[in-house]
């Protein structure tokens, strides 16, 4: 009984001291902005996240420093591999710019034949960034697969014609 009673008392002054969790994280579009914006390092250096997937040698979620170009992100997640895609890169923001825009196509062509910085846009804390496979590698990469395929459906129809005879 004494044990109802406290259970009860904790249960209401639970309910008492609970925070909305609405206004401790902003809410955009029906998902939950990460409240982890910026962290600093041991040295105090501003850090964000950034997410790169696709053709590069090490996608993931990476921690870098802020005002980062795209040429050393892209550096620092060892370069694109072979089959990358570099004329449809996209970026997509986790908040609107002040323009509006949530996503962006780039063209690091430019970059790699010329050096030319211009497409390059400011990174902002959980961008995420996708670096496509080609349509031929991707072809390449599975004619593999279906050349096996191909192979063992010979080599069946074979054994069971000198089955059949």
């Amino acid at each position: 009984m004494i044990l109802t009673r406290y259970l009860i008392i904790v249960l209401f002054l639970g309910s008492i001291y609970a925070q909305d969790q609405s206004e401790l994280s902003p809410v955009f579009s029906d998902y939950q902005i990460s409240s982890e914006r910026y962290l600093t390092d041991e040295n105090g250096n501003i850090m964000m996240y950034i997410n790169i997937w696709g053709h590069v040698a090490k996608p993931g979620h990476v921690m870098v420093y802020e005002g980062i170009d795209m040429a050393s992100l892209l550096s620092y997640v060892g370069g694109p591999i072979k089959g990358a895609d570099l004329k449809n890169v996209k970026l997509f923001r986790e908040v609107p710019d002040k323009d509006g825009r949530i996503a962006y196509n780039l063209d690091f062509n430019n970059f790699i034949e010329r050096g030319d910085r211009s497409d390059f846009i400011e990174l902002k804390p959980n961008d995420t960034i996708i670096f496509p496979q080609t349509n031929f590698n991707y072809f390449i990469s599975h004619v593999g697969t279906f050349n096996t395929f191909l192979g063992l459906l010979n080599l069946y129809l074979q054994v069971s014609r000198s089955f059949a005879d």
